[in-house]
This record gives C-alpha cells, sequence and structure tokens, in this order.
C-alpha cells in the first residue's frame, strides 16, 4: 500500500449539501465540479495504470474483464481514503444517513470501441409498476437506497469520449428503460454528463443511463464508489467467504472503517 495522496477538503455546508440532495433525488443525476486536485487525479491514474498491469490483479478476481477493476481498497491507500474524501463522504450520508457504507469499489478504463452503451437500471428494477400506472407519484420523494458516485479521471467535454448519458426523472417510471438506444421519460431523452477530470457525479442506480460510445482515440478512465444504506449487503468477490484483509484497516478512521463495513448491533444481527 503506497502513500495517500488524498487532499482533506472541508465539506459542504449543510444547506448546500441539502439543496444538492434535492436536485439529485429529482433529477436521478447530479453533477458537483472541481472536487479532486489535479495532483489527486494524476496520482489516482498512475496507480490504477499499475493495478490493470500487475498480473495478482487477474489471480485475486480483481478484474472483471479486460477493463473493469473491482476492491481497489485492497490495493492502494489512496483508493480507500478516497471513499471518505470531502466534500464527497458527507454527501453521501446526506442523502442515505450516517449508517450507509460502501457496496462496491470499481474501475472503468475502457479504450476506444468499448462501452456498456445500452441503457440499463443497475442490477434489478425496484418497483415495477403496472402498465395503467404511467409513473411514480411526484408528489413523492422516489426511494434511494444506493447510488454510484462516479469520478472522471480524464475529460468527457464531448460525446465523442464517451460521457456518462442518462434520462431525467426516469427512476420515477418503475420500468427499465422504453428504448435501449435513445430512451424517452416524459418527452426527455438522453442528456451527456459533460465533465472534467476530477469532477464527481452521482447516480441513482433505477435511473436510466448508459456510457456513450467512446469514438475517441484516448481511454476513458472512471473511478466508482457505490454507497447504500446499511441494510444493503456490501459486493465484495467471493461474497461467502470475503474478509477485508488487514492492511486496508491500519489506520482507517472510525469512518472510514463504518464506510468500510464495521457496525454496531442493530436490527437482524
Amino acid at each position: 500500500m503506497s502513500t495517500s495522496l488524498v487532499i482533506q477538503a472541508p465539506p459542504f455546508s449543510p444547506e448546500k449539501n441539502r439543496e444538492l440532495a434535492d436536485r439529485f433525488h429529482r433529477d436521478g443525476c447530479l453533477l458537483v465540479p472541481d472536487v479532486l486536485t489535479p495532483g489527486e487525479v494524476a496520482a489516482l491514474t498512475e496507480r490504477v495504470d499499475r493495478i490493470f498491469a500487475d498480473p495478482r490483479a487477474k489471480t485475486t478476481d480483481t478484474l472483471y474483464g479486460e477493463w473493469i477493476a473491482t476492491r481497489l481498497f485492497e490495493w492502494d491507500t489512496m483508493f480507500r481514503d478516497m471513499l471518505v474524501r470531502e466534500p464527497l463522504i458527507s454527501l453521501v450520508e446526506t442523502i442515505l444517513g450516517p449508517d450507509c457504507h460502501l457496496i462496491a469499489n470499481n474501475f472503468v478504463r475502457n479504450a476506444p470501441g468499448q462501452a456498456i452503451d445500452t441503457f440499463h437500471v443497475d442490477d434489478l428494477l425496484w418497483f415495477p409498476l403496472p402498465d395503467d400506472l404511467p409513473r411514480y407519484d411526484a408528489r413523492t420523494r422516489f426511494p434511494c437506497f444506493l447510488f454510484n458516485v462516479q469520478i472522471p479521471l480524464t475529460d468527457l467535454l464531448t460525446d465523442e469520449f464517451g460521457p456518462t448519458q442518462f434520462v431525467p426523472g426516469s427512476h420515477y417510471s418503475g420500468r427499465q428503460p422504453n428504448d435501449p438506444r435513445n430512451p424517452t421519460f416524459e418527452g426527455k431523452g438522453p442528456v451527456s454528463i459533460h465533465c472534467k477530470a476530477g469532477d464527481i457525479y452521482l447516480q441513482h442506480s433505477q435511473v436510466w443511463h448508459r456510457g456513450a460510445p467512446n469514438k475517441s482515440t484516448r481511454t476513458r478512465y472512471l473511478l466508482q464508489q457505490a454507497y447504500s444504506m446499511r441494510f444493503i449487503a456490501q459486493r465484495f468477490y467471493p461474497f461467502l467467504n470475503y474478509r477485508m484483509p488487514d492492511h486496508v484497516l491500519e489506520g482507517a478512521s472510525d469512518r472510514l472503517l463504518r464506510v468500510l463495513g464495521k457496525h454496531g448491533k442493530g436490527p437482524y444481527g
């Protein structure tokens, strides 16, 4: 584990966190610019390249295919410490509550021509609606049990570079995307999240989204930190027999230990 270069930044004010959370709940995605420093971006980029190049990445089931890596917190202290980087973690806790934890810590490094480019919701559709109900009532807040914090390490300023695209408000649909390539919800089509390296964006797991095709000549680097409420199980392969390595826990703060899965007794155990 190499030395962490994560910056100790201040959190947003409670008022700003509530404002950002409201926008996230409404749209299903939220862009927050200028969170990481250029130094952090460069260090994370170099360290993820080192992971992909390490032969142990295959023998430890770190690689999920050729261009997705998992459980990055096991490999480098910097990825571990990013899990509680401010102002990110306080915003996460505003949305999910103070007992939330990490469920996945992945990296997508897709070269030109590579992308998960059909619109989808993550994992399962939580609350499917019958055909005669067009959507969930807009007067209610659609539940959010988990979401992905996406951290681009390369600029994604035009569609050529394969940014994430989402359909605003589509988490209220109660349905899978109505078109895998060009879905619409209440007259709204896909919106691209154009962003710079070091920005972050939050993505509700039920909003219709995809990674647009990478038509550039440059590889896209995207760090992913998925958080959930406590009752959602963590997704660390091989699941049943997974044990957090001791070196990940060394020197961790109480907050970081909780994000990594250390909880007191509660419902069901």
